[in-house]
């Protein structure tokens, strides 16, 4: 399974880079339309879920300079969301300066080459929008910004069974040794949505992230069938 992640990967690269560039499209157009009308909260929300997952899209494939960059992109619309950071050109520019950025790392990490362009003058531009109109005991937790997978905590092999699906031999030893080693088991659902832009590389991002926090006993559907470009809800 672990293949499948791998960053050099050029199937699931070549998603990523298609998806990505649907994502900067539509963070261009919407800040275009924001920079005729600042208040357009349509625009601003978006721009905010493209920003959002692209930087997901991007941790998933370990592209860790363009999530980074993305996030701080992300903490300052977040702002705008929520009416902390107000709208105005100087504010237009930095985001489009920071979309011209994503779109360099992307062709960066394309073409296989590394990304060397000074860009902590922007950085500071973007951190300064958010240290001037949003106090440090107001930011948000990072954690209520992204869709968490809903999980029903079990204990022993007989509940994570019944709530499965058809069980190999192979899932049910897996799950006794699990409980004999009195191992917290969970079963995490997560529904997509198929109008997402990223609906297909949905599941992976979702196995990247569980797969740091613990060992995937079995996934629904196989985690191969995920790779094939079909969407699962």
């Amino acid at each position: 399974m672990s293949d499948y992640l791998d960053p050099n990967n050029e199937e699931l690269l070549k998603d990523f880079f298609i998806e990505a560039e649907m994502q900067v499209d539509g963070l261009e157009q919407n800040i275009l339309v924001l920079e005729k009308d600042p208040s357009d909260r349509d625009a601003i929300d978006e721009i905010f879920r493209a920003a959002h997952t692209l930087k997901g899209a991007a941790a998933t494939v370990q592209m860790t300079k363009l999530s980074e960059f993305t996030h701080l992109v992300e903490d300052v619309l977040d702002a705008i969301r929520s009416n902390e950071v107000t709208t105005d050109e100087s504010v237009v520019d930095i985001l489009l300066n920071s979309i011209d950025v994503i779109k360099a790392l992307l062709e960066a990490q394309k073409q296989g080459e590394e990304y060397d362009e000074d860009i902590s003058e922007l950085k500071e531009s973007l951190r300064g929008l958010l240290s001037k109109e949003k106090p440090v005991e107001a930011a948000p937790p990072k954690k209520a910004k992204s869709s968490a997978p809903t999980e029903s905590p079990t204990k022993g092999a007989e509940k994570p069974g019944e709530a499965s699906g058809v069980l190999s031999e192979y899932d049910r030893l897996e799950l006794m040794e699990a409980a004999e080693a009195e191992t917290r088991v969970l079963r995490v659902k997560v529904e997509f949505n198929e109008d997402h832009p990223m609906n297909t590389i949905g599941g992976i991002q979702v196995f990247a992230a569980l797969k740091d926090l613990g060992t995937v006993l079995k996934t629904e559907p196989e985690f191969e069938l995920l790779y094939e470009d079909n969407f699962y809800p």
